[in-house]
């Protein structure tokens, strides 16, 4: 029996659809993603990946067909319906406020005010608090940063999406969507990523969708691997099963 078979449906969409006018950027997907499970998805550029995500994730609109988180479908029209759907996706140069520091990204729209009459009734924020609970986030996740006070625009690339990532932790998020994570990092910065990715699932059990260009990478991390082509899923391999070539093949329609 196939691994994921024992495992529940965390995310699923049907027959999911987003079209720009008369252009079909998403056509009928069915995707299922398993409890603790990373998934892939791979394509060339204009396959369809991004825009399959921003539309889980609330950024679009869906035109048609259905999204279930858990077995009940649900209804996402705003990144925050997604987020409280425990659905954070991590994008390379999104999802932080860049003139902001840590902490006040990782609570951001759930600031912790001071636990007395003034903290409550002039919302004056619990600055002290906020940082603590943020070093203690970035610890559980393996990440270190020398200055809680910095500005998240002199982060490193992988460093601000630790901090997208701690986020998500914290706050119980339970789907992960990371959309190229290693893209313009260099080699140091790309195996920290991974590792954080490995670490977030094997630790929290998250489940993780994926997308990438770097097929080595993909073979690395995924479980499973679905590949698009001109915004329709041509076809799916569990890692084990695939090797690739095959993968690479799928991508340009040589099979």
């Amino acid at each position: 029996m196939k691994r994921f078979e024992l495992k529940s449906v965390v995310l699923e969409v049907k027959k999911l659809s987003k079209y720009f006018g008369g252009t079909k950027a998403v056509d009928g997907i069915d995707l299922k993603v398993y409890e603790g499970e990373i998934v892939a998805i791979v394509g060339d550029n204009g396959a369809g990946k991004s825009t399959l995500i921003k539309t889980i994730s609330g950024v679009y609109k869906k035109t048609g067909g259905q999204i279930y988180i858990n077995g009940k479908e649900i209804d996402i029209n705003s990144t925050l319906d997604a987020r409280r759907n425990g659905i954070e996706t991590v994008y390379q140069s999104e999802g932080t406020l860049g003139r902001f520091d840590a902490p006040a990204n990782l609570f951001l729209g759930r600031e912790k005010v001071l636990n007395n009459f003034l903290g409550k009734f002039f919302k004056i924020m619990d600055t002290r608090y906020m940082k603590k609970e943020t070093e203690k986030m970035l610890k559980r996740i393996g990440i270190k940063l020398k200055d809680l006070s910095v500005e998240v625009n002199d982060l490193s690339g992988g460093q601000k999406q630790s901090v997208v990532v701690g986020r998500a932790v914290y706050w119980g998020g339970k789907i992960l969507i990371f959309d190229e994570p290693t893209n313009n990092l260099g080699p140091e910065q790309q195996r920290r990523v991974i590792n954080l990715i490995k670490r977030i699932r094997n630790e929290y059990n998250m489940s993780i969708i994926v997308i990438s260009h770097n097929i080595s990478h993909i073979f690395e991390l995924a479980d499973r691997i679905v590949v698009f082509r001109n915004g329709i899923k041509v076809g799916e391999r569990l890692k084990k099963d695939s090797n690739p070539n095959e993968i690479v093949s799928m991508i340009t329609g040589a099979i």
